[in-house]
This record gives C-alpha cells, sequence and structure tokens, in this order.
C-alpha cells in the first residue's frame, strides 16, 4: 500500500507518495537550526569591510573558542559551511593555524546548501589575542585565483580586528554565562572543599621538591637556547660571522630550507648587505635565484609587527618540466634605536608554515642579534676582517675611528640588480639609449617587465607600458609575441614593428600610437641564458633604424658576460 514520509531537503519538508511508508524510528531528522548570538557592533562592522574589501568573498562568520554549543557569535553574507557542524566545535592547538592569518582549503560543501556555478572554496582563520585563541574566521571565496597582495594585507588586517573585538566580547559572554557552563582551566587542581577520612602527609623540608611544570621546562631551555646564540655572537665583529649564527640557531629550531639577513643602507633606501644560505636539497637553490622581497620597502618593513608570516610560489624545474611548489616565508624586521635596519627570512618548503613555539623563539634569537648588527653596519664590517689579530672590539668605534681598517674589507660582490643595471649602462654607452630587460617567471610562465634605460624615449615607452614596475606582463606561450618567441626558442630575433613586442598589450592601433611616440619601432631581442636556462631577454629598440651587425655583435658579448656575471653571483647565493 503506498504511503508517504518525510523527507528534509533544504530545510523544507514535502511528501512522496510514490515511497512507502516506514516506521517513524526511521524518518530523516532534520538538523537542528544554528542559534546565532547576537553581534556586536565592532564585529559586524569589521565583518563587512572584509566582505567590501577582498574580491570573491561573498560570506563570513565568526565562531568563538572555545565553543558554546552551535553558537555563532557574528553571520555576514552566504555561509553554507555553518551547516557543517564540524567547523562549529573545532578545539584548534596554537600549531594548527598561524595566527591572524586566513588559509583557503577545498572543503566540500555540505548537502545542505544550494549552490550554482564554481564549487566555493573555505577560508578559514585562527583569532588570536592577548596569546590566546578567542575564535574561528569562516568565509566563502568563489574563485580559485591567488589572492591578491591587497587583498592579503586587508585579510591580515581584518583578522587582526575581528580577534580584538572577539576577544573582549567573549571575556562579557563568559562572564554571563551560568559558572556550571563556562570551560574549566586545563590543568589538573586540587580542591579540598570535603575532609578526607586520614589527614595528606605535609612535605618535609628534606624532600625534593615537586617536578616541575612542562611548560617551565620548555621555557628553561629556551632560555638557555637564547643564552648560548647570544654568547656567539658577542664573539663575532662582522655581519657575516652573525648570519651565520642566525642561520645554524634558525635550522635547529625550525628547520628551514632558506635563510637570510638584509641590511640596510643608512642613507639611500636600498640593501647593503645580504647573506643568504639555502639548504642542501637540489630544489632549494630555486629559493635562491627566485628571491623573495627584503628590502626596505617589503610588506614586514612597513607594518608594526614583530613578524610578518606568508606563501609564496616559485617554479621548480623537474623531469616533467617546471613545477610549482608552494613556500612559507617568515620575516623578522630588524630594529634598533626606533630604526628598522634590516630584515631577516626563515623560508621551508610547503605551506604549512612555522608552529608558534619556533617563530617565537626564533624572534628572541633574532632580537638578541639586533643590536651587534647595527653595530657592524654602523661602521660597514659585512666581511670578516683579513687581520685576525684586530680586535673584536673596533665594531662598536664610531665611523670615523673604524675608517683606518675598512681597507681591510674584502669589496662586496655585486648583487644582481647591479649586474642587470650595468648591462644597461654598457648598451647606452655604445650608443643604445632605448633598451630594456623582462625576467622569466617560470611558476606563473609569464615574461615580466624589470628595467629600462634612461633616455627620454626609453621614459615614454616605460609610461605607457610600466616595464619598470611591472606592469609589462606577457604570457611566455603568447604565438603572436617576438619577446615570448626569443625566450622560447632561446635565439636573437629581430622585429621591424611595435606590433609584435606589445601584444597582446595593445592592438595594432595602440602599437602604431606608441611607435610614432616613441619615434621608432625597430627592436632586436637577444634572450639571457644562465647555465643554459633562460632567465629573461635584453630588448634594444624601439628605435628608427635597425642596429647594425657590429652593433649586435657587441650587444651579444654584453649578454654572455652578463650572464656569466650572473651564475657567479647566484653560485655565491647573492
Amino acid at each position: 500500500m503506498a504511503g508517504v514520509r518525510r523527507v528534509a531537503t533544504q530545510g523544507v519538508q514535502r511528501e512522496d507518495p510514490e515511497i512507502e511508508k516506514e516506521p517513524e524510528e526511521s524518518a530523516v531528522i532534520e538538523p537542528a537550526p544554528l542559534r546565532v548570538v547576537q553581534m556586536t557592533p565592532p564585529i559586524e562592522a569589521t565583518l563587512r569591510i572584509l566582505l567590501s574589501s577582498v574580491p570573491y568573498l561573498i560570506g563570513a562568520a565568526v565562531v568563538r573558542q572555545p565553543a558554546v554549543g552551535d553558537a555563532v557569535a557574528a553571520e555576514v553574507g552566504r555561509m553554507p559551511w555553518l551547516h557543517d557542524r564540524r567547523l562549529l566545535s573545532l578545539q584548534l592547538p596554537d600549531e594548527t593555524l598561524p595566527a591572524n592569518r586566513a588559509v583557503i582549503l577545498d572543503w566540500p560543501v555540505p548537502y545542505q546548501a544550494e549552490w550554482v556555478g564554481v564549487p566555493p572554496r573555505l577560508l578559514i582563520s585562527r583569532l588570536v589575542t592577548h596569546d590566546r585563541t578567542v575564535g574561528i574566521l569562516l568565509g566563502t571565496l568563489v574563485t580559485r585565483q591567488q589572492i591578491s597582495a591587497q587583498a592579503r594585507e586587508a585579510l591580515d588586517l581584518s583578522c587582526e580586528l575581528i580577534a580584538a573585538a572577539v576577544g573582549s566580547d567573549s571575556l562579557m559572554t563568559f562572564a554571563a554565562l551560568p559558572e556550571q557552563q563556562q570551560e574549566q582551566p586545563r590543568r589538573l587542581v586540587v580542591l579540598a572543599d570535603e575532609p578526607e577520612s586520614e589527614p595528606e602527609p605535609q612535605p618535609r623540608a628534606d624532600e625534593p621538591d615537586q617536578p616541575v611544570d612542562a611548560r617551565d621546562e620548555q621555557d628553561e631551555r629556551d632560555r638557555q637556547v637564547v643564552e648560548e646564540v647570544a654568547r656567539a655572537i658577542a664573539e663575532q665583529d662582522d655581519a657575516r660571522s652573525i648570519g651565520r649564527v642566525l642561520r645554524d640557531a634558525a635550522t635547529a629550531i625550525a628547520g628551514v630550507d632558506g635563510f637570510s639577513v638584509s641590511l640596510f643602507n643608512s642613507v639611500r633606501r636600498e640593501v647593503a648587505y645580504r647573506y643568504k644560505v639555502v639548504g642542501s636539497d637540489p630544489d632549494s637553490a630555486e629559493i635562491g635565484r627566485q628571491t623573495v622581497d627584503d628590502g626596505p620597502d617589503c610588506y614586514a618593513t612597513r607594518r608594526d609587527r614583530r613578524w610578518h608570516a606568508f606563501v609564496r610560489e616559485i617554479g621548480v624545474r623537474g623531469p616533467e618540466g617546471v613545477q610549482a611548489r608552494k613556500i612559507s616565508v617568515l620575516q623578522y624586521p630588524l630594529v634598533s634605536a626606533d630604526e628598522i635596519i634590516g630584515v631577516a627570512t626563515l623560508q621551508v618548503f610547503g605551506e604549512g608554515g612555522f608552529s608558534d613555539h619556533a617563530t617565537r623563539l626564533v624572534a628572541r634569537v633574532v632580537d638578541a642579534a639586533t643590536e651587534r648588527l647595527a653595530a657592524v653596519r654602523r661602521v660597514a664590517r659585512f666581511q670578516p676582517s683579513l687581520s685576525p689579530q684586530e680586535s673584536a672590539a673596533a665594531v662598536v668605534l664610531p665611523p670615523a675611528a673604524a675608517a683606518p681598517s675598512s681597507d681591510l674589507t674584502q669589496p662586496e660582490p655585486p648583487t644582481t640588480d647591479e649586474i642587470l643595471s650595468a648591462l644597461l649602462v654598457s648598451c647606452a654607452e655604445i650608443g643604445l639609449p632605448t633598451t630594456f630587460m623582462v625576467g622569466l617567471d617560470p611558476a606563473a610562465g609569464l615574461l615580466r617587465g624589470e628595467l629600462i634605460s634612461a633616455s627620454p624615449a626609453a621614459r615614454e615607452f616605460d609610461y605607457a607600458l610600466g616595464v619598470s614596475v611591472g606592469r609589462f606582463t606577457i604570457e611566455l606561450a603568447d604565438r603572436y609575441n617576438a619577446i615570448a618567441r626569443a625566450c622560447r626558442e632561446d635565439r636573437i630575433v629581430t622585429s621591424m614593428t611595435l606590433d609584435e613586442i606589445v601584444h597582446p598589450l595593445r592592438d595594432a592601433d595602440g602599437a602604431a600610437t606608441l611607435e610614432r611616440l616613441v619615434q621608432g619601432g625597430r627592436t632586436t631581442i637577444i634572450p639571457i641564458s644562465v647555465s643554459g636556462d633562460v632567465v629573461g631577454a635584453l630588448i634594444v629598440g624601439p628605435m628608427p633604424d635597425e642596429p647594425g651587425f657590429s652593433t649586435i655583435v657587441k650587444v651579444r658579448d654584453l649578454v654572455n658576460e652578463t650572464a656569466s656575471r650572473l651564475a657567479e653571483a647566484w653560485r655565491t647565493n647573492r
């Protein structure tokens, strides 16, 4: 006999006459509705600002930690993840997720949520304030693209603001709960509310003390590590030796695959010295080649934070071609006398990042070395002295008194930027004032603008296409672009019109207009190959007339010399 049963679908009960009636015990039970606690204005306002600041983010919610049943502290927008009770009862240890930093996961959409189009991705962040996890931020992200640097900054700042708001709100919430519902401290406590049958024996003076708490033991070990590093650094009188001590300490604490310390010039906004090493893993060499920004204008120096953690992606050449690998980066600004004098950078393969304990311990080690690094920076003592008898106390002398010993220091090898800039200067000296350079990003499959000469025609070209600021980007697989073709085939290519150079950034009419503006459109592309791999290209032009054969030969020799200098600089991890 045909009957009906109730089927829970999207929170609506319907009757299906085609299904035989079953006992009441087997009926599908609709999940209990979520209880949304009234949000405070700061949390609501920050969530709405977050949704308007991050593209493709269409929903966000905050769950307090420790969880209070199925209560959600705040919810804005579309959040299908809230139907998944597992995300509402998370008890995350400190090592699970980085503090106040969003992580994007491919978490399956719950069956209760209707979804049309691209599957959303779960955005999750552990909210921490005053060294205490106070909540979890959940978000709905509808894109498969990488989040931009501006959106990442907005996420980090929003996580900190929400953590502060939830932290203060959680204190008031827990105070209002009944005493039996409040979470008990996570440690053993002996209460003497009831009299014991036999009195406990009192400890005597000759008995040993109670065992030390595990946290106290860890703190003592950390203190010994910091003191040992400080003693080792006190014996060094140059930046390279101090960098080696920090490298060994960071490797022992966090097991890094790449480490560097950059010291800034005291007058110009540039790096005066950089000590950089990579691990023994063959893939670690790519960490040194595909550098991370650790200059005076990097993100770590522009924010008032003790450290900055993020994930970047590099291309690693393997048997199956170039493959993308994630790198977790941790940067510490070196602050001395309210001045940022440099940046210490740690890198490790994978996007799991560094544990909270390792992050804080490395911060203490870096603090122990900062003043010594500031002293050697004041006297420009970057390399070890040639005279082993020279006193280590010389680094604390003022620059005028330490000047005689500066002649004994070794000249600093040129950096990659200095080598490439010298190539453009050499081209100008042989009568080629309009040249520019692109670099190859194998992970993204793009050619990016790097440097351009300082001539008026080149300046107009730079204004139009943005070579020096990185807006000039071309796909390496582009079939119609002459620069991409020259880099793919590793050969010199000559273009008669500017259309082949700026495609697809400009159409034919736009290329013709730009050609009239710079008064020429003939270009010659010469790939730059280092150790058999194309790393970029030098573009001679645009100019009215094609350069002669002898000029091209001179430029090719300059490019080959530059490639040799780059190979030597990268071998020494500069």
